[in-house]
């Protein structure tokens, strides 16, 4: 318990001093840099119980299914087309940066692809396990650079050049009132059962996807979700950014300079193309471009959703988008191409069935 609270403490300083420099999303980012510190400079032992993490993705999918209404649903309903111009706009993008890699690093070509493809890093890695001729630690190494890449890039860009009206998550909340406690718990039943359901279903990611999916039904059946507290909100994000932290082997980074360099352009060209892209499609569209960059946005929901929350974006729409593209990749995109990768391996051993994990 000791080593958990010193984790903690010191990410909320991290946290506040990425407060006080404006930077982007400065509760997951600034445990996530400290943790990093911690473990890479400092050489210290980071423990942090995954539960913790789990139960704080709950608390923000909670958050992003609450803006969800019968007006939104049905816009959403109406940009279904856009969605998938979105999606096979990114997901393509992001394959055709693996692609680069793999010419310009000779890393095989299962293990860019899989690599660069925009779902979930724990998918990846356990995937290319079941294919001849892939490396889990490339894979591992190249998702994790997105991912930082992403969360980083697109926030700050969003933030600092793009928005025209930024405030931190907790002040886009509504105050939180002691009648609240009654339906909170209401929806804290609720979003335990869909947890647990969406465990037995295997859902990739319950924790975030479940509350999310569950949190939105109810809002649409009528059920207001009330604000929670501001620090309740800023604990969350600190929980997730500590373990995010935990997940970036610094050494594995350092020993692999030339993957390391061309993925990091990669996913850089990336995010500038699809930053063209959102730009004339605004131009030409109903939606506006910060919510078209931050959707297409090949990142995770929780960081795009808490950077939509900032800058006023429309919400609901990013995360419809980001849900869409990562089911996707996951029930589209990737068994093709794991399907086209076994059939190239002709003769080895290649399992058929998709590995589903949460992250």
């Amino acid at each position: 318990m000791r080593d958990y609270l010193t984790v903690f403490l010191w990410s909320c300083v991290g946290g506040s001093f990425f407060y006080l420099l404006h930077m982007p999303l400065p509760w997951t980012l600034g445990p996530l840099a400290t943790v990093v510190v911690l473990q890479a400079g400092l050489k210290r032992r980071v423990r942090w119980p995954i539960t913790i993490r789990n139960t704080a993705m709950v608390v923000l999918g909670y958050i992003m299914g609450s803006p969800f209404t019968p007006e939104t649903g049905y816009q959403i309903l109406h940009q279904l087309p856009l969605m998938l111009f979105l999606t096979l706009t990114s997901v393509g993008l992001c394959l055709s940066g693996g692609y680069a890699v793999y010419r310009f690093t000779g890393i095989g070509l299962g293990t860019s692809l899989l690599g660069s493809l925009p779902g979930g890093l724990s998918q990846m890695a356990m995937v290319c396990e079941n294919i001849e001729g892939t490396d889990p630690a490339a894979v591992t190494l190249m998702q994790t650079l997105r991912v930082l890449a992403v969360v980083f890039i697109v926030p700050f860009l969003v933030l600092h050049g793009l928005a025209d009206q930024v405030d931190p998550v907790s002040k886009t909340m509504t105050h939180f009132t002691i009648n609240n406690v009654p339906v909170l718990a209401l929806f804290a039943v609720c979003l335990s059962g869909a947890v647990y359901l969406g465990k037995r279903i295997k859902m990739s990611n319950p924790y975030l996807l479940a509350p999310v999916v569950v949190t939105a039904a109810l809002v649409l059946n009528g059920i207001h979700a009330p604000a929670l507290p501001p620090a309740v909100i800023a604990v969350a994000q600190i929980c997730v950014g500590i373990r995010m932290g935990m997940a970036i082997n610094v050494e594995s980074l350092v020993e692999q300079k030339k993957a390391f360099v061309a993925s990091f352009l990669s996913i850089v060209l990336v995010i500038g193309a699809i930053l063209g892209i959102d730009y004339l499609l605004a131009k030409y569209s109903s939606i506006d471009f910060i919510t078209a960059f931050i959707s297409s946005a090949p990142g995770g929901l929780t960081e795009m959703g808490l950077t939509a929350m900032m800058v006023h974006a429309d919400l609901s729409a990013v995360v419809a988008f980001q849900i869409f593209r990562l089911m996707f990749v996951l029930m589209v995109a990737l068994p093709l191409i794991k399907w086209w990768l076994c059939r190239s391996t002709a003769g080895k051993r290649c399992c058929i069935e998709l590995t589903n994990s949460g992250e």
